[in-house]
């Protein structure tokens, strides 16, 4: 699995992984913070889960979901630690 977490300069956060973990991540979300509802824009989709709203970007395959809130990041780094980043 290569999964990471970078800081971001403005206090948020992104979980990195790739195309190939995105199950994981997804059952990993769905585990600790029940259904992900995503809506698609054009290049990216707005993510909402454990009542916090994500970012969700497709770049090349290398996927990521970026923290709106401080609140967000922390449960994005509880992600990669469930999932051994």
């Amino acid at each position: 699995m290569a999964i990471s977490i970078l800081n971001l300069s403005g206090g948020g956060v992104s979980l990195e992984f790739s195309s190939n973990d995105a199950k994981a991540v997804r059952e990993a979300i769905r585990q600790r913070y029940g259904r992900m509802r995503r809506r698609w824009l054009t290049i990216s989709a707005d993510v909402t889960f454990g009542g916090e709203r994500f970012v969700f970007q497709n770049d090349w395959k290398d996927l990521c979901l970026i923290s709106r809130s401080a609140a967000g990041a922390e449960m994005l780094e509880r992600i990669a630690s469930d999932l051994g980043a």
